[in-house]
């Protein structure tokens, strides 16, 4: 059995602040695409990067932070 390491990507205050709520596809360490759905994304990065395999991007979701003001 092998192990399977997956890391968090290094996403910036800043862009966390601009993709917030939305998907974003991740290809060779930087955000090359966001949108409502994975599937819009992928279909994004591959326009953009034609020659890149779909495994070698990485589609996350920017969660919304919900703040408590006290």
């Amino acid at each position: 059995m092998s192990d399977i390491i997956v890391e968090a990507p290094q996403i910036t205050a800043e862009e966390y602040k601009k993709f917030n709520g939305k998907n974003v596809a991740i290809y060779k360490g930087k955000i090359v695409a966001e949108g409502k759905t994975s599937s819009e994304v992928i279909k994004k990065a591959l326009e953009k990067y034609p020659k890149a395999k779909t495994e070698e991007i990485d589609i996350f979701y920017i969660q919304t932070a919900d703040v408590l003001i006290l």
